[in-house]
């Protein structure tokens, strides 16, 4: 089967809507979302009620991120910066008028094993909701011995917003392949493949706000027939979504917190 795989959207509909449609073009049967569909971006309920739509639609599975646990009031976002906090205090008042969008968000886990071989996580499988950032490989670790104590192939995450991956061999050596999301419109010439004794911790990067220099929407393919994973980093209209942002954001979170917000998208 073939997985459109994604997550850390953050609001950016105009994104989502490029990735969906790079994933449907490139013969997505079913879709794995790795959590933050809310927080920052402009249109968070716009893009709750897309993931909606595609769950009714087809092949869908998802993992709720920190801001959604902040919305939810699972976790404390004291912490948070002031155009976090700004966003999701005006999220919460949005779903507060759209029950079916509040529904989804409450719905969300914090880890799913999808089916026999592929997980899903936002920042840790093994310690859930740490809201630690992957940055380091010794820290895969971890990762890949909870995913192997779980008899999966491969875990996806988010949190960090960059697309990055661990490999574990029979052996429990990890090594760090070279792998980046491919910012052409053919498919990825580097994609990466699993060998048969192989497992992987793979970070998806975002949808919304991602790293990639020219700030392409990021995503991943999997083809589970073969485990080949492909990175995507998909172009679409920033200025228009940096318009929006501002638009939108400036009378509900200031002027200020809509500036910061826009130049990061």
């Amino acid at each position: 089967m073939r997985y459109l795989v994604f997550g850390d959207v953050h609001g950016n509909l105009m994104a989502l809507e490029a990735v969906l449609a790079m994933g449907q073009a490139r013969g997505a049967e079913a879709y794995l979302f790795v959590g933050d569909l809310v927080g920052y971006g402009p249109q968070p309920i716009e893009c709750i009620e897309r993931l909606l739509a595609l769950r009714e639609a087809a092949g869908f599975a998802w993992v709720a991120g920190n801001h959604e646990l902040a919305i939810r009031g699972d976790l404390d976002s004291a912490g948070y910066n002031d155009e976090a906090q700004s966003t999701l205090m005006w999220t919460r008042g949005l779903l507060e008028k759209h029950p079916a969008a509040l529904e989804f968000l409450n719905a969300g886990e914090l880890t799913l094993q999808v089916n026999d071989t592929i997980l899903l996580t936002h920042d840790s499988l093994a310690e859930p909701s740490i809201g630690h950032y992957h940055r380091e490989a010794r820290a895969a670790k971890s990762e890949l011995a909870c995913l192997r104590f779980k008899q999966g192939k491969v875990c996806f995450y988010g949190h960090t917003h960059r697309v990055r991956a661990e490999i574990a061999n029979a052996d429990g050596n990890i090594v760090l392949p070279m792998f980046t999301p491919h910012p052409g419109k053919d498919a990825d010439p580097r994609p990466l493949k699993l060998g048969e004794n192989e497992i992987a911790w793979i970070g998806t990067g975002s949808v919304g706000f991602p790293g990639n220099e020219k700030r392409g929407a990021e995503c991943l393919m999997l083809d589970d027939s073969e485990w080949r994973v492909e990175a995507y980093a998909v172009e679409y209209d920033r200025q228009a979504a940096r318009t929006r942002a501002r638009e939108i954001l400036a009378p509900a979170c200031g002027a200020e917190n809509a500036e910061h917000i826009a130049r990061w998208m």
